[in-house]
């Protein structure tokens, strides 16, 4: 009677865990859907320990559908969507996930589906249950009792006049792989360059003015691609308490590295220390063997849209300077070493080009963003730094006239 009874009980328990363990997640997504959602799937998208990781949720021939989640770190962002999107590799995810501003110049292993028409819903995962009502769209869907979501839609409505403008620009269903003409590109790049500076200030204003909600941390995460020192200047503007929450914390360890790497950054004035590095044909190059008046060192990569486009236009008068005794010194963070030579090629480079595969040059430069430059007189000494193509011309003429 032993063995049976023991059996019973495990049989017990095993369909008990079962049942409990259908709501015992750390989120469950659900909702009702209108007809045209019906037997179809649903994908959830979320960043988890530095990875997207996409999960297909089920609707049922009621339009309904549930999925339960555990590996995931509460609160987070996510978006439901109907369609899976590619992305650009060596671009923070979540600047690209949440911004999808990025325009590049077609050098990505992956194909972008930059312009495709998705019905998508951003939102925040928070741990519980997270109730969707789908009507029209998933873009126009309703989330029930979430008080952040809530605070979240607050934010995207004061967003709708910059998103109109983009809009304009996602539905006109550009495929990126297509496009070879650079005015084309640059057009574009324009473009989104100020709705993106719209967008920044939108952000910025509700941050400054909503410091005791999570949701600014949020709109601090999707305002840049990584910590510089305007998200530093609008984290302090932030309650403690709202610095102390969950996400706050992790918001709190970007910071802190990203101070301890501004200690290293250089300003005005100051002599920038020797380095080798090796350039496209493994030939070492020392910067102090270069004998130039000037010199611009200038951090870059080629996955980085905003510096192949200052690559292009200064590219179009450097032989001009490089004649009155002006050089460049261009360092990349590439990970690939034939992506950074095609980028040359492709941007016309002429200049000394270094690559700094394990980043030490960027790391003792203290190099938070791309790109950066510094602006060097012949004794290696900062006179300029951060100048983009237009005001470099500017800054030579004056130098070299």
């Amino acid at each position: 009677m032993k063995y049976p009874l023991k059996i019973i009980l495990l049989i017990f328990l095993f369909f008990s865990c079962q049942k409990d363990n259908s709501e015992n997640h750390i989120s469950i997504i659900e909702g009702t859907t209108n007809s045209d959602f019906k037997n179809k799937t649903l994908f959830l998208q979320y960043i988890y320990k530095d990875s997207l990781l996409t999960k297909p949720i089920k609707v049922n021939s009621e339009g309904k559908f549930k999925l339960g989640i555990d590996s995931i770190n509460v609160p987070t962002e996510g978006i439901l969507t109907n369609d899976t999107i590619n992305y650009t590799p060596k671009v923070g995810l979540n600047y690209q996930f949440f911004n999808k501003f990025l325009f590049q110049f077609g050098s990505s292993s992956v194909p972008v589906q930059f312009g495709r028409k998705i019905d998508l819903k951003m939102f925040i995962i928070e741990k519980g249950k997270i109730n969707f009502n789908i009507s029209d769209s998933i873009y126009n869907s309703k989330i029930d009792n979430s008080k952040l979501n809530t605070e979240l839609n607050r934010l995207e409505n004061s967003l709708n006049p910059v998103l109109k403008k983009y809009n304009n620009h996602k539905n006109n269903g550009i495929d990126i792989t297509t496009l070879k003409d650079s005015k084309v590109i640059d057009s574009l790049n324009d473009a989104y360059s100020e709705i993106w500076n719209e967008r920044q200030k939108t952000y910025g204003s509700y941050i400054v003015e909503n410091s005791n909600s999570e949701i600014s941390l949020f709109a601090l995460k999707y305002q840049y691609a990584g910590i510089n020192t305007d998200v530093l200047r609008l984290y302090e503007t932030l309650s403690d308490s709202v610095k102390s929450s969950d996400f706050g914390e992790t918001i709190k360890n970007g910071i802190t590295a990203f101070k301890k790497r501004m200690k290293k950054r250089l300003s005005q004035n100051d002599v920038v220390q020797n380095f080798k590095l090796k350039d496209e044909n493994k030939n070492e190059v020392s910067l102090y063997d270069i004998k130039s008046k000037y010199i611009l060192l200038d951090f870059w990569a080629s996955w980085c849209g905003p510096c192949r486009k200052e690559n292009k236009s200064i590219s179009k008068y450097y032989g001009y300077f490089k004649e009155s005794d002006f050089q460049i010194i261009g360092v990349s963070v590439d990970d690939n070493r034939e992506k950074w030579k095609k980028a040359l090629i492709d941007d016309k480079v002429k200049w000394i080009s270094l690559w700094d595969s394990d980043k030490k040059i960027n790391d003792q430069f203290g190099i938070v963003s791309y790109p950066t430059n510094y602006l060097l007189d012949s004794d290696f000494k900062i006179i300029d730094s951060n100048l983009n193509a237009e005001k470099l011309k500017l800054k030579l003429n004056e130098l070299l006239k």
